[in-house]
């Protein structure tokens, strides 16, 4: 039997592996339409939308960033279908993690790489990016694709070839994802000035110029980037998973800050590794321009730069072989298992609150809005009743709402004046979702405070936002 088992190659061993990990990464998935990320839910109705042929209000919030890609063969396969998002989502980890594991192990860091591949795929902030198909999976394989890309192609450079446009492609989807993905086309730039080979770099200089700056026009920024958020409160994900509220208590700012610390400590140790690696260059500079938004795919980047190049420093070969396996990896292994140990008890507390139905209060604040219009979303209504008009809601989170509802769902409206040109905006419109403490939203709330109680009425005030029902009509549209 061993004999048997030792001719199993190493990397049918890493399949297994992974595919166990990705069974157990299934069970601690919210099986609802909940808690996904909200421009994954944009982008995820514009596939189902073009996949059936259906036009969707979707289209009114801008173009989706280029997740959508991603989500072709799910949506295609599975319309409508949440889930298979998700586990489409968990394919592109183990991807994206495999190929990184392949990347440090070609730089000789075979031992560490496999330590921190493993603590990769199970921190709790990682299961919480699957389950919310957030940007950050995306975001890492893009630019471990962008690293190998840049490898092959500089092995057999060929002007406007395959792999040519494959990187410039990979600047394009870069750029959509996050702020922090324009460090690859930045990255890349900086290597074909710094290393040319013939007159490529004049090609690449003018198709990562013109990827980058069609990718800020076609989808003109990043909508739902909250920035200069507090990169301690994320940082502290890392070990207890995403927060569910604003406040942060002690053992997260402990965590946030140790974490921070060590970072530093690993970026200053290994600046010299980090920068002459193509894919550490381009991690360093995600860290240095994710900074400026600080939230959970930012900590991620961290995450991974803190695992990948703080091993080195801890499994260094001592002069001294007398000291024995313990005497070289005794502090390692036992920091490994604290570690482990701490994110796989998170991973535990978040697999109960999955079963007990635990939501954030965004989502509670979604799912008291559907329990609210369940009149409006009945279909089977009595012949003799008059027709109801299509249920209108307007929501801060137009994706996650037109999710949970499925119903005709727009952004909030644009400032107005007064009270009274917001309310003729409102007009056909049922419902209003929003965070009241968002800035953003401080004028439409102070707008609402100033009408009447016939025309708008407080339905819920949650620690979520606030559900504002719409009963009257504009006062132009009475008339007529």
């Amino acid at each position: 039997m061993s004999n048997l088992f030792s001719r199993i190659p190493d990397k049918y061993w890493a399949y297994l592996a992974l595919a166990f990990w990705g069974t157990l990464s299934f069970l601690l998935l919210n099986k609802t339409s909940y808690g996904i990320d909200e421009g994954a839910a944009r982008a995820l109705l514009l596939v189902w939308s073009v996949v059936d042929d259906v036009v969707s209000p979707i289209v009114t919030s801008g173009l989706p960033d280029f997740r959508t890609i991603f989500f072709v063969p799910a949506g295609f396969l599975w319309t409508g279908n949440v889930l298979a998002a998700k586990i489409s989502t968990i394919f592109v980890t183990a991807g994206a993690a495999w190929l990184i594991f392949t990347w440090r192990q070609r730089s000789g860091n075979s031992e560490s790489a496999l330590l921190a591949t493993g603590l990769l795929l199970i921190s709790p902030l990682v299961i919480d990016q699957i389950d919310t198909i957030a940007v950050a999976p995306f975001l890492l394989i893009i630019f471990v694709f962008g690293a190998w890309s840049d490898k092959i192609y500089r092995e057999a450079p060929l002007a406007f070839g395959g792999m040519y446009f494959a990187q410039i492609f990979l600047c394009l989807i870069s750029t959509t994802l996050h702020p922090a993905g324009l460090a690859y086309p930045l990255a890349l730039l900086w290597t074909w000035y710094k290393y040319p080979v013939g007159k490529q770099h004049k090609y690449f200089f003018g198709g990562i110029i013109f990827a980058v700056l069609f990718a800020l026009l076609l989808t003109l920024g990043w909508h739902q980037i909250e920035w200069i958020t507090n990169p301690i409160r994320s940082l502290s994900s890392v070990f207890s998973g995403s927060p569910t509220n604003k406040d942060i208590g002690a053992f997260r700012w402990i965590t946030g800050i140790g974490l921070s610390l060590i970072l530093l400590l690993v970026i200053w140790k290994q600046a010299g590794d980090l920068f002459s690696d193509f894919l550490g260059r381009i991690l360093l500079a995600a860290f240095v321009i994710g900074i400026l938004v600080g939230d959970e795919t930012w900590s991620t980047i961290a995450l991974v730069i803190c695992l990948y190049w703080g091993f080195p420093l801890l499994l260094w070969t001592r002069t001294n072989s007398s000291r024995g396996f313990w005497g070289q990896r005794g502090i390692t292994l036992s920091l490994l298992f604290v570690i482990s140990t701490s994110f796989m008890l998170s991973d535990k507390v978040r697999y109960q609150k999955v079963m007990g139905g635990e939501l954030t209060p965004r989502d509670n604040l979604i799912k008291s809005l559907i329990e609210n219009t369940k009149d409006y979303l009945n279909e089977e209504t009595k012949q003799s009743s008059p027709p109801k008009k299509p249920l209108q809601i307007a929501s801060q989170w137009p994706g996650l709402t037109m999710l949970a509802c499925h119903c005709g769902t727009f952004p909030l409206p644009p400032p107005a004046k007064n009270e009274q040109e917001l309310f003729a905006m409102l007009h056909g419109v049922n419902y209003l979702i929003f965070d009241p403490q968002n800035p953003a939203n401080s004028l439409l709330s102070h707008h609402l405070s100033l009408m009447d109680a016939g025309k708008v009425e407080t339905v819920a005030l949650e620690e979520g936002g606030v559900i504002v029902e719409i009963k009257g009509l504009a006062p132009d549209k009475i008339t007529k």
